[in-house]
């Protein structure tokens, strides 16, 4: 075959690359409003009262930062932690509060201190009946913890608003860990 065929091919699917790339810069991230998780009647809302500018994240189910803010810049201090989904024990909700703040110190901005509002929403318990879900099962057994965090400044401005799920193990604490460190590596990376 001679150049004279591959150079149409080549332009056209430069075109469709370019093109798909275009839209996803005009259209943006999908945002938790308009999807089905929203939409579904067992959405369990948390402490985030208004999720409209909540787009999917990469690492993190659902994220929104203030624009022109660097989250690296900042430590994070816990200042309220609580469990909305009411299925923790009191010393399973200290423990928890206990690693996010453990995990959260290791942040070590400089520009100052973000305070933390952190609630868990969702607590989903080891099940070992779900191990027999076809291409699934070994993850859906896990334990499985929903957090929503809101990031404020000290004169109460919210830079960030997170609402993420995690599997992780057969405790509910393996997966409050996972969610924790989600948590800590997108805030080191933006």
């Amino acid at each position: 075959m001679n150049i004279l065929f591959f150079r149409p091919v080549f332009l056209s699917f430069c075109f469709f690359v370019l093109t798909g790339l275009a839209a996803q810069t005009v259209y943006g991230r999908d945002k938790l409003v308009e999807s089905s998780d929203y939409k579904d009647k067992d959405f369990k809302k948390g402490c985030i009262s208004d999720y409209s500018d909540l787009e999917e994240g990469e690492d993190i189910s659902w994220v929104w930062v203030a624009p022109g803010i660097k989250l690296t810049d900042y430590k994070v201090v816990i200042t309220s932690f609580d469990d909305i989904s009411e299925e923790l024990k009191k010393t399973q909700l200290k423990e928890m509060k206990e690693l996010f703040k453990e995990t959260f110190e290791t942040l070590k901005g400089t520009k100052g201190t973000l305070n933390a509002t952190v609630c868990i929403y969702e607590i989903q318990k080891f099940s070992a009946g779900k191990a027999w879900i076809p291409f699934a099962g070994g993850h859906q057994m896990q334990a499985g913890l929903g957090a929503e965090v809101i990031l404020k400044t000290s004169d109460n401005k919210v830079v960030a608003k997170f609402r993420h799920f995690a599997r992780e193990g057969a405790q509910v604490e393996q997966a409050a860990e996972e969610v924790a460190d989600d948590l800590k590596k997108f805030i080191k990376e933006n």
